[in-house]
C-alpha cells in the first residue's frame, strides 16, 4: 500500500509539472501575449511566471524525494533487474537533476529580482529582459522533465 501511495504522489507531482507548464508556456501565453509589444510587471507573462515558477520547484521536489524515498524503501527488489536499468537511470537522474537545479535557480533568483518591484523601483527597467530569460528556461525545464518521464516510463519495462 505504501508503494501505491508513493508512486501515485510521484505521478501527481510529474503531471503537475509538466501539465501547468505545458499550458502556461505552450497555450496560455502565447494567447495572452499575441498583441501585447513589450513585457512589464502588467503583463500576463509576469503573473502566471510569479505563480508557475515556485508550482513547479515544488513538484520538482515532491519528484525528488518520492523517487529517493521508493529506492531506499525498495532496495532489495533491486537485485533482478535486466542489464541497462542503472545506466539509464543514471541518464535520467542527469536530466532530473539539470531541471531541479535550473528551476531553483528560475524561482530563487530571477523571480526575486522582479517579484518586490514595489520595494526595489530601480528593477522595473530588469523586467521585459529577466521575463524574457525565465520564460526560455522554463521552456528548457520543461523539455527536460518531458525527457526524464519518458525515461522513467521506459525504466518502469525493466
Amino acid at each position: 500500500m505504501q508503494n501505491n501511495f508513493l508512486i501515485f504522489l510521484h505521478l501527481m507531482a510529474a503531471v503537475i509539472a509538466i501539465g501547468g507548464s505545458v499550458y502556461c508556456l505552450l497555450i496560455y501565453l502565447p494567447l495572452a501575449e499575441k498583441d501585447k509589444k513589450e513585457r512589464d510587471e502588467n503583463s500576463p507573462s509576469y503573473k502566471i511566471l510569479d505563480h508557475l515558477a515556485p508550482t513547479v520547484f515544488a513538484s520538482l521536489l515532491v519528484l525528488v524525494g518520492t523517487g529517493i524515498y521508493f529506492l531506499l524503501v525498495n532496495y532489495t527488489a533491486q537485485t533482478g533487474l535486466k542489464p541497462g536499468y542503472y545506466n539509464l537511470f543514471g541518464i535520467k537522474m542527469v536530466f532530473v537533476a539539470g531541471a531541479f537545479f535550473v528551476s531553483m535557480y528560475l524561482t530563487f533568483s530571477l523571480r526575486v529580482q522582479i517579484s518586490d518591484l514595489d520595494l526595489n523601483p530601480k528593477n522595473k527597467g530588469l523586467v521585459p529582459e529577466t521575463l524574457k530569460k525565465m520564460i526560455g528556461l522554463s521552456r528548457m525545464v520543461l523539455a527536460l522533465m518531458t525527457i526524464a518521464l519518458f525515461l522513467g516510463v521506459w525504466l518502469a519495462r525493466f
